[in-house]
């Protein structure tokens, strides 16, 4: 589409404070507070953010912006590089639909850009909305939402386009300057979905929102690319995209898409896919006796191969492990962020357990986490069978909503991961109110979400 670059710029910057619907902006709230605590807590439980945090120090750098858990202040787009890490490693934040990671790629630059500039909660909260409606977009456009085939990881490879949106509306963008941080942010786009289970895959998020925030302050200086980096030849639509509904993004804009067609708030650490196996063993779980008398376990899922680990060979991995997540959810009746542990992972009966496992892999079956389906057989050793199916998850799109208070239990396990009770209450209080916030609330966010466990 000639020109769409400029046109879709042009809707970008269009959109203010005053376009947000009071459920966008309450939405806005959850997401903003599940980013807050998933990153506190990512920040301890998993090993991969005190590497980078470390690598990052290393090089030396200003003290400008938090960096979440480990009480030191760097380059704003390093910062936004660790928290981004952290934010994803437990892979414990919401997903999108089209499957997306949308917080961990947009969130950071807003918490970065918190401490450098003067903006309040609303324009954080604007600023959020624009993120994820870009990201949400472009991977719709995409017509790429089968998880059985997706080569790219998603917020690697569109995280940098809707990162410079976000940080481009606190940086105040005409639709001019946008078009040039499109074109900066094109080219740092690109991530491997075969790191999935590895330390990498932290990363795709946390460069993301570096890259895309490094863009916006690029284009802010005066720095240019390719005005028209979506339509151009050799462009991001030709190079990753070629199908792109080009109508369909020019739609940006109210009720936005974290509204409509929305989210699903994670309440498993794992990959989302595994949601699905979780869901039905519990449910199975429920109707076992004694674990023990367990003889096979038999799974059918879609044909989601980078999910099917029979023996993840570490924690990490088992939270991209079909096998693995109905283990643990019926041998623990719950799956937690210690359920990844190393030590879970390897323990006697986890080991038994795995063993028992059997895994079918439907290829008729979508790969679509709108429209996935797993079913859960059980044989026990009288013979009797246990059958349970889960075509979506609590809280899902296609799922029964969440018990009140189960996010706000979330938010409270996450944070108790490094902040005592006063602490963790009043980020809590903070993000409730995130639309009411000053800059000088904003930044005690930060200042409370940085400090190192005592």
């Amino acid at each position: 589409m000639k020109n769409f670059t400029k046109k879709i710029s042009e809707i970008i910057v269009g959109i203010t404070s005053k376009d947000l619907t009071p459920l966008s902006i309450q939405k806005a709230r959850q997401l903003f507070l599940d980013g807050i605590a998933v990153a506190v807590a990512g920040s301890i439980k998993e090993e991969p953010p005190s590497i980078l945090a470390e690598h990052i120090r290393s090089k030396g750098a200003k003290e400008i912006s938090s960096v979440i858990g480990f009480g030191f202040k760097t380059h704003p787009v390093d910062a936004a590089y660790i928290n981004g890490g952290s934010m994803h490693v437990l892979d414990y934040e919401p997903m999108w639909s089209p499957a997306n990671h949308a917080i961990s790629t947009n969130l950071p630059a807003i918490l970065s850009l918190s401490e450098t500039l003067d903006f309040n909660g609303l324009e954080a909260a604007t600023a959020l909305v624009k993120g994820t409606e870009t990201q949400g977009w472009i991977r719709q456009g995409s017509g790429d939402y089968d998880a059985k085939s997706i080569k790219n990881h998603p917020p690697g490879l569109v995280g940098p386009l809707s990162s410079c949106v976000t940080a481009g509306h606190i940086l105040e963008f005409d639709a001019e300057t946008q078009r040039h941080a499109f074109g900066i942010a094109a080219s740092r786009c690109g991530a491997l979905n075969a790191n999935a289970g590895t330390m990498v895959k932290m990363t795709h998020c946390g460069i993301g929102v570096s890259m895309g925030l490094d863009a916006a302050i690029l284009a802010s200086n005066g720095f240019t690319a390719n005005p028209d980096i979506f339509e151009c030849d050799k462009g991001f639509v030709a190079m990753y995209m070629p199908n792109f509904d080009y109508e369909g993004m020019l739609k940006f804009g109210p009720p936005f898409r974290l509204v409509d067609p929305g989210y699903s708030i994670k309440m498993f650490p794992s990959q989302f896919g595994t949601h699905f196996v979780i869901t039905a063993a519990l449910e199975a779980r429920k109707q076992i006796a004694d674990i023990s008398k367990i003889k096979e376990i038999n799974l059918t899922t879609p044909g989601m191969e980078y999910v099917n680990r029979p023996a993840p060979h570490q924690g990490l991995a088992g939270k991209f492990s079909f096998q693995y997540t109905a283990c643990a959810a019926l041998l623990d009746g719950e799956v937690v962020i210690d359920t990844f542990e190393d030590e879970r992972r390897f323990a006697p009966d986890m080991e038994a357990m795995l063993k028992k496992v059997s895994l079918t892999q439907d290829p008729e079956r979508p790969g679509r986490f709108e429209e996935e389906v797993v079913d859960l057989e059980i044989v026990l050793e009288d013979g009797t069978k246990v059958v349970t199916r889960c075509d979506g998850p609590k809280g899902s799109w296609n799922g029964e909503p969440l018990e009140p208070g189960a996010h706000e239990e979330k938010l409270r396990m996450c944070l108790d991961c490094r902040l005592n009770e006063r602490d963790r209450e009043r980020i809590i209080e903070l993000g409730s109110n995130l639309e009411q916030l000053e800059n000088k609330d904003l930044r005690e966010v930060m200042t409370i979400a940085s400090k190192p466990k005592s």
